[in-house]
């Protein structure tokens, strides 16, 4: 190619490389101009849907008063406006917004099945603060949704409700959540209240489930400090089969266990694992007695600070005042000289 035909073809690219930035910018303007439209005209409504709903809400208009009635397009924007409103409010007033809701749910539902991973969620998430009971179904149907997102605000949903005949369901896909934190997903399966605390328990009690799902049990069952909790937790503990679970079981009976529990937690004592023994040590302090003074004592000599820092606890907690102040005097005992100075 001769030096004119190269000069033609770089200023051909430099021509169409200046034509796509201008188209780049011209698209990035027109969707800039696009979202400001579509936000001053939801403003615009949710101006002249305030004082009607604040009327629904003091009892002064019922919830299908004429002036509520919302166009079809409409529709998704007014929904997610009572959505950012229930959930600051309890109570009849929250019922009130549940009835203005309800005539638009239909759509709601729809947009459940269908669109994006993220618009499904919100469609969930609006289903389960609006319309729980009505649309439980399409609730538990979303936990098998292809996203991980819309899996989870479904649980997150049915969690919510309190009603205990949504916990098998959701338990029964504890292990589509595993990327989520173990101590979220056992403060969302507590929110379901005490009518779910046999599911937590035969799920806790269940060798054939994951560790993982058994010890999110076990960390449930203690926040809602559920008493008879405590025989699964100690079968757990004896079992030993995994570190996580042996740990939150032992949790568990802290919480909840009693005196034919310490065998068991004495055992775990002697784990190989240092966090069983911290957790172990941690649950004497509250469920053992003064003959586990001694069992606590060795303990303070244990390589894991974290170990040693719960024994000093449990030792302070059983009485065991001499035992830790003669382990405090022996040189090298800095660490139990400053947990027992806490």
């Amino acid at each position: 190619m001769t030096g004119d035909g190269v000069a033609r073809l770089l200023a051909a690219i430099v021509a169409a490389l200046f034509a796509a930035a201008l188209l780049f910018g011209a698209a990035t303007l027109a969707l800039r101009a696009g979202n400001r439209r579509r936000a001053r005209r939801s403003a615009r409504l949710e101006a002249d849907w305030t004082p009607r709903v604040l009327a629904v809400l003091s009892g002064d208009a019922p919830p299908d008063a004429p002036g509520m009635r919302v166009a079809g397009r409409d529709r998704a924007l007014f929904v997610d406006f009572l959505l950012r409103l229930v959930r600051r409010l309890k109570g009849p007033e929250r019922e009130a917004l549940v009835a203005l809701a309800a005539p638009h749910l239909d759509d709601v539902a729809r947009r459940a099945r269908r669109g994006g991973a993220e618009r499904r969620a919100l469609a969930v998430q609006q289903l389960g603060a609006l319309g729980a009971a009505r649309f439980a179904a399409t609730l538990r149907a979303a936990l098998d949704d292809p996203s991980p997102l819309v899996a989870m605000a479904a649980a997150h949903a049915l969690a919510r409700t309190g009603r205990a005949e949504h916990a098998p369901a959701v338990l029964d896909r504890l292990p589509r959540f595993r990327a989520w934190s173990p101590g979220y997903l056992a403060s969302l399966l507590a929110t379901m209240g005490a009518g779910a605390a046999p599911a937590l328990r035969a799920l806790l009690a269940d060798p054939g489930r994951a560790p993982g799902d058994r010890a999110v049990a076990a960390e449930a069952l203690r926040i809602m400090h559920d008493l008879p909790a405590a025989e699964a937790a100690r079968a757990a503990v004896a079992a030993g089969a995994d570190s996580d679970l042996s740990a939150a079981a032992l949790r568990l009976l802290a919480a909840v266990g009693g005196a034919a529990d310490a065998p068991a937690v004495r055992a775990a004592c002697r784990s190989a694992d240092p966090v069983v023994r911290s957790q172990a040590a941690a649950a004497l302090g509250a469920i053992g007695g003064a003959p586990d003074c001694a069992t606590l004592a060795a303990a303070l000599d244990d390589v894991s600070p974290w170990v040693v820092l719960h024994a000093v606890r449990s030792l302070k907690a059983l009485g065991g005042g001499a035992q830790l102040a003669a382990a405090a005097a022996r040189p090298g005992a800095d660490l139990v000289r400053q947990a027992a100075a806490e």
